[in-house]
């Protein structure tokens, strides 16, 4: 009797364990846990959950584009936050949860990108490359302003779908000299008081 309690229990026992599955962990907590330690200002470390996030869901939810593009613009990865932001009010349009906070977020990650396009980083940039972005032409040519796209005018449009009209700061009435040209691209043109 003994033996076949025994031999019972042992039955029991290796089917019981038979039947336990090891599910794989559930790839949504990556998204879990980079929002957790966003929130905790330990952006570097969201940033890893987020990339793994990436690795391992094939269709990524709106959301995660709102929340990766805000950890990039913490990390000052402006291009790669405002491509995400993006991305979210592609998805969301102005109706998403989060589509007031992006357009915020997206301002900023903008305003960031254009005040360090002249700050060279060793990172980023050799020096020799950086000044050879020049074009050879003389200040007598005026050349069409690449920002304004010669217009003089730049026209965004507003969340509520309006239409903004800006002076571009750069150029005078839609032309700049090569000398501010070769200055314009390299990032170092200051602009105008107009």
């Amino acid at each position: 009797m003994k033996q076949f309690l025994l031999l019972s229990f042992l039955l029991t026992a290796s089917l019981t364990q038979a039947q336990i599955v090891e599910r794989p962990a559930d790839p949504r907590l990556n998204i879990d846990s980079a929002v957790v330690m966003m929130d905790q200002e330990k952006y570097t470390e969201a940033d890893v959950y987020f990339m793994r996030a990436l690795d391992a869901i094939e269709v990524l939810p709106a959301d995660f584009c709102f929340h990766f593009g805000k950890n990039s613009l913490f990390l000052k990865k402006y291009t790669q936050s405002i491509d995400w932001l993006n991305k979210y009010l592609e998805l969301k349009g102005s109706t998403g949860q989060f589509s007031k906070e992006t357009i915020l977020l997206l301002d900023k990650a903008e305003k960031g990108f254009r005040d360090n396009r002249g700050v060279i980083s060793s990172a980023d940039v050799n020096k020799k490359f950086f000044y050879q972005n020049t074009i050879k032409c003389s200040d007598d040519k005026p050349i069409s302003c690449p920002v304004c796209k010669g217009d003089d005018l730049i026209i965004t449009i507003d969340p509520l779908g309006e239409k903004l009209y800006k002076v571009c700061p750069f150029s005078t009435n839609g032309v700049l000299t090569c000398t501010e040209f070769n200055l314009l691209i390299q990032g170092k043109l200051k602009p105008k008081k107009k």
